[in-house]
């Protein structure tokens, strides 16, 4: 297996609960915690009450290098610097005032809860599309001139890496969008502007009201971010869009949005259809990959 799907799938032990209190006592001078587990993938993650604050506890992977996980908390912070407004997580200080501590070989990191509705399942308006790409162009410009080691990482989710997925089953159509990425739309990507990028602007890592016009209200997890195509962070935006009765209807203020922000240029447009397709043969057979994971594990 490709070493970027093989670290998808690499096993590894949940961080107790006990563990994680230590951690936020010995680390964070935060006692008599309650936690809370939530559902997450590759980490561990946990809801912290402690003191009247809420707090998320997150635990990387043990196989995740420790200048991956410095390179998504300082995107965050650069980001947060250059745009203040941006709704973004904020980092909570180790007593020693560092972004990020170690457990067991793990790098740990806490940050402020964030109160919001996630925008799974919603149906936002048109203004609040273009409101959504707005704040996607925001971050993109904010992340702009950021710089780090690790930025140019290998990721089996950044779309410049399609090609990597072509030994994983696969029907003949989307074997026929693979063909297409690597013969047209990877040699257009080489020569795009590239920058760091978040990289997972989905439903499931933006906070909304559904009330408002402004629409986002938070941005989570920065934990995909590298440095890609700037374009790919828009088409992994669109991939995840409620098409509505045209492919194209919500994406159209979407992009406008992004435009008023980054404005595109020609080759960019063009090659948006096609990145659109990639993310969505990425979720599919990635998923499948890990649903299949899941299964041999508990016949274990």
């Amino acid at each position: 297996m490709h070493p970027l799907l093989a670290e998808l799938v690499a096993p590894f032990d949940r961080l107790p609960d006990a563990d994680a209190a230590a951690v936020l006592a010995d680390r964070y001078g935060l006692a008599d915690v309650s936690l809370e587990r939530l559902d997450t993938e590759r980490d561990d993650t946990f809801r912290v009450r402690a003191g009247g604050r809420d707090l998320v506890l997150k635990v990387a992977h043990p196989q995740d290098d420790p200048s991956v996980v410095d390179l998504q908390l300082r995107a965050l912070q650069h980001a947060a610097s250059v745009d203040p407004l941006l709704p973004l997580q904020v980092i909570v200080p180790t007593v020693d005032g560092e972004v990020a501590t170690e457990v067991d070989g793990r790098v740990a990191r806490v940050f402020e809860w964030v109160d919001g509705t996630l925008a799974r399942g919603g149906s936002p308006t048109p203004k609040q599309l273009q409101a959504s790409g707005r704040m996607l162009g925001r971050l993109s410009l904010a992340l702009r001139g950021f710089e780090h080691p690790a930025a140019d990482r290998g990721l089996a989710w950044d779309i410049s890496r399609l090609p990597v997925l072509r030994e994983l089953p696969a029907n003949p159509a989307t074997t026929e969008i693979l063909d297409r990425f690597e013969e047209k739309v990877l040699p257009v990507l080489e020569g795009l502007p590239r920058q760091v990028i978040h990289n997972d602007f989905h439903p499931g890592n933006l906070l909304v009201d559904p009330g408002e016009e402004a629409y986002v209200t938070g941005i989570l997890d920065f934990g995909d971010t590298v440095r890609s195509a700037r374009v790919n962070d828009l088409g992994v935006a669109l991939a995840y869009l409620s098409t509505g009765s045209s492919p194209w209807e919500a994406a159209r203020p979407f992009i406008a949005g992004f435009e008023e922000v980054v404005p595109l240029l020609p080759a960019e447009r063009a090659v948006l259809p096609h990145l659109v397709s990639a993310r969505l043969v990425q979720r599919v057979l990635l998923n499948e990959m890990l649903e299949r994971d899941a299964e041999q594990n508990e016949a274990f």
